[in-house]
């Protein structure tokens, strides 16, 4: 479901007359294996949805999860079979345009459950991802230089972690979405993805002093993906998306996870359409992180120095850089 369709049947609700209570609902996939419905709550006239079906679903820890400007009321039925209701409710209009993005993802997600507990637990777990998300994500979607960066995260995901580790491993070592030094974190060896437009003397920008620290790792890789915009022969990052959901598809518990840091990275379907750049994966090129390679790190910066932000060329690191086959060998653990 696009956010747009939510945003017009909630006008076209809202302007209906006013109740002294209760709420207007339509049902929104007769499919679904709960009860969907995009909702008006009287007398505010607060938009909403409603997710109804049977089963008694909780919270983790009895925790309702919230999010700026949002109420969700979470009920338990008295009647038998017991019945999960939630209430999701817009109390922020300024924030319309993103709560609508929320409702749509809750949508999608919901409907694609196969079973009433499981689209349940399904909606919960989503409310509880989105807490961190709502107000921090752009209703305008990523910007070009956040959807580049992505893309090289993806692409190494797709080209070199997953031909060596299985499906669920690959999505588990993907750390990128989170607040972690590295992109990819596994059995010792950790990843640091850098992406930039294809030219001569490349900038790769390091964001901190710990990003290419390589003492918490066994090993510390900088891998730097070159892309060329390319029409003809490149990829968008939805097309790049869906592609390594097709690869994943048959691992059920990987393709939520990979879902799921998708959301956290910023990247959400709702916004596709509007991500039309197309860029082709030139080269791939990988740097063992270790004694004098150039970078700042907390263990050379002077006392007082912190929270720093610095670039290194892509072209002066030959001597620390590996072959691919050896940096796959090192992701085994044969190195």
């Amino acid at each position: 479901m696009r956010p747009e369709e939510l945003r017009e049947l909630w006008q076209e609700m809202g302007a209906a007359e006013g109740a002294d209570r209760g709420l207007d609902r339509r049902l929104l996939d007769v499919d679904a294996p709960v009860s969907l419905y995009a909702c008006i709550f009287w007398p505010g006239g607060n938009r909403g949805l409603m997710i109804e079906g049977e089963g008694e679903q909780r919270p983790a820890a009895a925790r309702i999860p919230k999010c700026r400007g949002v109420r969700l009321i979470h009920e338990l039925t008295t009647t038998t079979p017991r019945r999960t209701i939630l209430r999701i409710m817009l109390e922020d209009s300024r924030l319309l345009e993103i709560f609508a993005i929320l409702s749509a993802d809750l949508v999608d997600a919901v409907r694609s459950e196969t079973s009433p507990e499981a689209a349940l637990r399904r909606c919960i777990d989503r409310l509880s991802m989105w807490q961190g998300l709502f107000e921090r994500l752009p209703a305008e979607g990523l910007s070009e230089e956040a959807q580049r960066g992505l893309f090289g995260e993806v692409a190494v995901l797709e080209q070199v972690v997953l031909e060596v580790l299985g499906k669920f491993e690959t999505v588990t070592a993907w750390t990128g979405p989170d607040p972690s030094n590295q992109d990819f974190v596994h059995g010792g060896v950790a990843l640091e993805i850098k992406t930039s437009l294809a030219k001569r003397h490349a900038r790769l920008v390091i964001a901190n002093e710990r990003q290419l620290d390589e003492r918490p790792h066994r090993l510390l890789l900088l891998v730097y993906v070159r892309v060329d915009e390319s029409v003809a022969e490149g990829l968008t990052l939805p097309a790049l998306v869906e592609r390594c959901r097709t690869r994943l598809h048959d691992d059920t518990a990987a393709s939520r996870l990979f879902d799921d840091r998708l959301v956290a990275a910023g990247y959400l379907d709702v916004h596709a359409e509007l991500y039309r750049s197309s860029w082709l994966v030139s080269a791939m090129r990988f740097f063992r992180v270790q004694d004098d390679f150039p970078r700042l790190t907390d263990a050379n910066l002077p006392a007082g120095v912190g929270d720093i932000r610095y670039s290194i060329v892509a072209d002066d690191l030959g001597r620390w850089e590996l072959a691919r086959d050896d940096a796959l060998a090192a992701l085994r653990g044969e190195q």
